[in-house]
This record gives structure tokens, C-alpha cells and sequence, in this order.
């Protein structure tokens, strides 16, 4: 009967040992799945924040991109700092409306600038064939105003030459009827040079 207590004893002990053991293998179970779900827990909402975080950062470069300088396209962005004349070139969107129109203004100032000049030119041209014409005019008219005076001059001293003429050949006749009647004979001439004197 001892023995069988002490079988019954150690039975009941056992089977408290087992109960106490189940106890504790489902306490360590519930304690692992708890554990197991912090941990999940835990993982789920760090990836949450971390997928939130990658929306955010994902927002916030569409909306650089969005509203930046290169889709707006600034053209602050290509200003060189070696001056307002230099542009970046792999950064340069082109002209803005502005330097469009003002490389537009400059073009026709340009164009009316060589259109006056051009103008000018004409008139320059117009006016020097006109002084020309003039020129050849004022040369033609004194050419024959010259030739005009050399025929005048020329008819003078013609004339002046046949008064002469006549002059001279109405003295020779005067002289050699009235003045040279008596030519000299050679008893004149002998009567020279016939002394030492």
C-alpha cells in the first residue's frame, strides 16, 4: 500500500509535473507568439514608416522636379558666374520672350538704319550724276565759248594780218613811186670807202 501510494504519489506528481510542464510550454508559446507579434508588429509599422517616408521623398522630388528650374524653365539656371553674358550651355532653356524681342527691336533698327543709309547712298549717287551733268554741261558750253573766242581771235588777226598785208604793200608802193623814184647809180656808191679816213 505504500507502494502504492507512493506510485499514486509519484502519479500525481507526474501528472502535476506534466500540467505544470504544459503550463509552462504554453506560457512559453503564448510568450513567443507574443514576442513573435511585437516583432511583427514592430517590423510592419517600421516598413510603414519607411514606405511612408519613400512616399514622401518620392512627392517631394516630383514636386522639385514639378516646380524647379528645369521643367519651369528658368533661365536663372543658366546665368554663368563669369558674367550676364555666359550661359551654361547643357543647363540653357533659350531665350526668354524679352531677349527675343529685344534681339527683334535691334534687327529693325538695323534694317531701317541700312535702309537710310542705302537712302542716302541714292541720293549721294543722284546728287554726283547731277554735279556730273552739270560739270560736262559747264565743259561743253566753255569748250564752245573757247572755240567761239579762237574764231573770233583768229578772224581778228586775220583780219589784222590782211590790214597789214595791205598796209605794208600800200607803203612799198608809195615807196617805190614816190619816195624811191631816183635810184642811185654807181658813182654813189663809189664815193664810199675810197680814203684812209
Amino acid at each position: 500500500a505504500v507502494v502504492s501510494t507512493q506510485s499514486g504519489h509519484y502519479g500525481r506528481g507526474a501528472v502535476q509535473l506534466a500540467k505544470e510542464e504544459e503550463e509552462c510550454r504554453r506560457n512559453l508559446n503564448l510568450a513567443t507568439k507574443n514576442y513573435n507579434a511585437a516583432l511583427d508588429a514592430e517590423r510592419k509599422a517600421k516598413e510603414a514608416i519607411d514606405k511612408q517616408k519613400e512616399l514622401d521623398d518620392n512627392f517631394t522630388e516630383l514636386s522639385n522636379q514639378v516646380f524647379g528650374d528645369t521643367l519651369t524653365e528658368n533661365p536663372g539656371v543658366a546665368q554663368s558666374s563669369f558674367g550676364a553674358h555666359r550661359v551654361i550651355t547643357d543647363r540653357w532653356k533659350g531665350m526668354s520672350a524679352e531677349q527675343r524681342a529685344e534681339i527683334q527691336k535691334i534687327r529693325e533698327q538695323q534694317q531701317a538704319e541700312k535702309q537710310r543709309k542705302l537712302e542716302e547712298e541714292r541720293e549721294l549717287q543722284k546728287e554726283y550724276e547731277r554735279s556730273q551733268l552739270l560739270q560736262a554741261n559747264a565743259a561743253i558750253l566753255l569748250e564752245r565759248e573757247t572755240a567761239r573766242k579762237a574764231a573770233e581771235v583768229e578772224k581778228k588777226i586775220a583780219e589784222e594780218n590782211m590790214r597789214l598785208q595791205k598796209e605794208q604793200k600800200d607803203t612799198l608802193t608809195r615807196l617805190t613811186k614816190e619816195v624811191y623814184t631816183n635810184p642811185p647809180t654807181e658813182a654813189y656808191f663809189s664815193q664810199f670807202n675810197t680814203g684812209t679816213r
